[in-house]
């Protein structure tokens, strides 16, 4: 009995540790859901962000073209999805020019322009709607200043200078081709010199080496005939 009691309380202390077990392995997994959910929040709020009400800034390049540049009010993003952009614009003098649509450019997301010169020179108020993504309206004023073109002394002057230019560029090029012809030359002499030298040293080291060999030869005659004397005797 005492045996069969025992067997007993060891399966359900095992069966009670292998609970536990399960449950903190429960927990850690659960712990883990929960964290990735926090995570896929956290990364869908910034795109959750974008949307409502869109900020219109205009502008021009100074020389008659049209900018539009679209951002949300509530984080400043640029909108990415295609916008419809129409603007019109009046002058101090009554002229009206529009609606104009402005297509989408290449500086960026959310910026848009006119075909250049749309507008002519003076001060201009420009109003800009869109409708898609989202409703907006803005109005700004501009300046347009026309292009400064050179006057007839001012063509000649430029001309005459790079007439001069040009002048004293030939002049120094060619000095600058008379020198290195003279360079050229000293160089040449300068080379022929070390040819001369180089060749005086060849011919100077293969008299040296010449001699050396006769003298060897020499030495080794004496020495076999020194050898071959006594044996004659």
């Amino acid at each position: 009995m005492t045996t069969h009691r025992s067997m007993t309380t060891r399966l359900l202390d095992g069966a009670a540790r292998a609970r536990v077990a399960v449950r903190r392995r429960a927990g850690v997994v659960l712990a883990a859901l929960a964290a990735a959910l926090l995570g896929l929040v956290g990364i869908a709020s910034p795109a959750a962000a974008h949307g409502g009400d869109i900020v219109i800034s205009l502008g021009t390049d100074g020389q008659g073209g049209i900018s539009a540049n679209l951002t949300y009010k509530n984080d400043g993003h640029p909108v990415e999805e295609s916008a419809d952009v129409t603007v019109t614009a009046e002058s101090e003098d009554g002229e009206t020019v529009g609606p104009v649509t402005l297509l989408s450019a290449s500086e960026g997301v959310g910026w848009y322009v006119s075909d250049p010169e749309t507008l002519d020179e003076g001060h201009w108020v420009l109003t800009a709607t869109t409708t898609e993504p989202s409703e907006a309206e803005a109005t700004a004023e501009v300046d347009v200043v026309a292009l400064v073109t050179p006057s007839g002394d001012a063509q000649e002057d430029t001309a005459g200078a790079a007439e001069g230019s040009a002048g004293d560029g030939t002049a120094d090029g060619g000095a600058a081709a008379e020198d290195a012809g003279a360079d050229g030359e000293a160089d040449g002499e300068a080379t022929a010199a070390d040819g001369s030298s180089s060749t005086v040293w060849w011919v100077a080291g293969l008299v040296v080496l010449a001699a050396a060999v006769v003298a060897a030869v020499m030495l080794v005659r004496r020495r076999s005939t020194t050898t071959s004397g006594p044996s004659g005797r």
